[in-house]
């Protein structure tokens, strides 16, 4: 009797819980770079000036946040001045050999404090952010 019941245990209760872990493992939203996998078609090559900008522009140069002259943790993210302060020397913003280091990124996928502060984008719009510092973050 006592035989039974721990194969029905095994059966119920560990099986699928086992599945779960196993389903969870392999269709993980996250690939081997810790990369989160969009919902959507990214551009072959992600363009600072046409991608990246835009996602800024109506998302962090609102007002209070990252614009104007006194923004928010000293960092403007206007068109005219974002490239430049996000490559500033020892900001680390952008961190081109460990993009997941990157204060940019790790802040927009925070949950914790995320940025901006009201949740973070969507899967789309950090995966664009986070190939654009994979692809050198370049100025384009």
């Amino acid at each position: 009797m006592r035989f039974i019941k721990y194969h029905v245990f095994l059966i119920k209760i560990v099986m699928p819980v086992a599945l779960v872990i196993a389903g969870i493992t392999f269709f993980s939203c996250k690939d081997d770079k810790g990369y989160i996998k969009p919902d959507c078609t990214l551009p072959e090559t992600v363009s600072f000036s046409n991608d990246i900008i835009p996602v800024f522009d109506k998302y962090c140069n609102t007002s209070g946040c990252h614009t104007g002259s006194n923004p928010s943790g000293h960092l403007s993210l206007d068109a005219t001045v974002a490239y430049a302060n996000l490559m500033k020397h020892g900001s680390g913003y952008i961190d081109t050999i460990n993009p997941n280091y990157s204060l940019l990124y790790s802040q927009m996928i925070s949950t914790s404090k995320p940025m901006p502060p009201y949740g973070n984008l969507d899967k789309c719009k950090t995966s664009l952010i986070f190939k654009w510092i994979q692809q050198k973050a370049k100025n384009n």
